[in-house]
């Protein structure tokens, strides 16, 4: 049976199509070669939903760091990130600061412990997030869908669309919440995924529980199953500075699945770095990280495979 990895990216927007998925394949080659494993040709999909939510993509061309279109975080081969360290208590202090404010963001105000406050914080710094769950409905090729179906669609169409391959299906930050919500609602017949990974994601994120706890009660389904459409595996990878990826342990929260499908989680090193910054949660560091080239690998050219293979395999000199 032929074989495709499909990638789909999250928030925020982003490069054009093409551009963001020649980045994504090359930094998942990146990974295959650097931990020894062949990086032969594989069909590779991205599925784009970026231009729903913004008129224009980032533009590689654009140099003005204060253009909205200037694209900040390229994909770049690893490179060796320049330390710098701040001296005396205030600096310190500054430093303690900026390491867990995100945190605090997401733990204390977007996990619902200050309805009002997630409120006014979510519509004013994620407004991707507000209109995903909203249920407002605009125009899309002739129907009224909501933002939330207009990306679902996509994601669905694609599947469908290589519903006789096996498919990895790869999914960062918000994509992982598409990927879960379009999985739940399609069911089990119409798609076959032979492995989902989800890098960087927020569903363990309290603000995403809730919305997922009040659908139940609503019986609108139950959400914390892994998705019947899993067939093989469902890995979770997340780095422990990510601040998007709050919660490491999805497996203690989802039940299996009726094939026997459960989380395996597993906290990697994402060295994604940009002039010496590093950025723990962006997707081109997960997808070159040896734990996800072990998953890439067996998928694309199976074998007996342990989940702590990797630990074997030493870097590329």
């Amino acid at each position: 049976m032929k074989k495709i990895i499909i990638g789909i990216h999250g928030l925020g927007n982003k490069p054009p199509k093409n551009i963001l998925s020649e980045w994504w394949k090359a930094a998942i080659i990146e990974g295959l070669k650097k931990y020894n494993y062949s990086a032969g040709d594989f069909n590779f999909e991205m599925v784009y939903w970026a231009d729903i939510l913004n008129k224009e993509p980032l533009n590689p061309e654009v140099t003005d760091k204060k253009n909205s279109l200037y694209i900040s975080e390229k994909y770049i081969p690893e490179e060796i990130p320049i330390p710098y360290e701040r001296t005396g208590i205030k600096q310190k202090a500054i430093g303690y600061v900026e390491k867990y404010y995100d945190k605090f963001i997401v733990n204390e105000i977007i996990s619902l412990k200050h309805p009002a406050l997630t409120e006014i914080f979510i519509h004013f710094n994620l407004k991707e997030v507000e209109a995903y769950f909203s249920s407002r409905k605009e125009e899309n090729n002739g129907k009224k869908l909501s933002i939330k179906e207009s990306i679902i669609s996509r994601l669905a169409e694609t599947l469908k669309r290589h519903h006789r391959e096996d498919i990895l299906l790869i999914t960062h930050s918000m994509g992982a919440i598409i990927a879960h919500d379009a999985l739940h609602e399609l069911g089990y017949t119409d798609i076959n995924i032979d492995t989902l990974v989800t890098i960087g994601s927020p569903l363990g994120q309290q603000y995403v529980l809730n919305v997922y706890r009040e659908e139940e009660e609503k019986k609108l389904g139950t959400k914390f199953i892994v998705p019947k459409s899993i067939r093989k595996a469902w890995y979770n990878f997340s780095d422990i500075n990510d601040h998007v990826a709050i919660n490491h342990y999805l497996g203690e929260i989802y039940k299996e699945n009726d094939n026997k499908i459960k989380i395996t989680d597993e906290v990697v090193q994402n060295n994604y770095s940009s002039s010496g910054i590093l950025n723990p949660h962006k997707s081109y560091g997960y997808l070159r990280t040896p734990e996800v080239a072990a998953v890439i690998n067996s998928f694309l050219i199976p074998k007996k495979f342990h989940f702590l293979n990797w630990f074997k395999r030493k870097p590329a000199n």
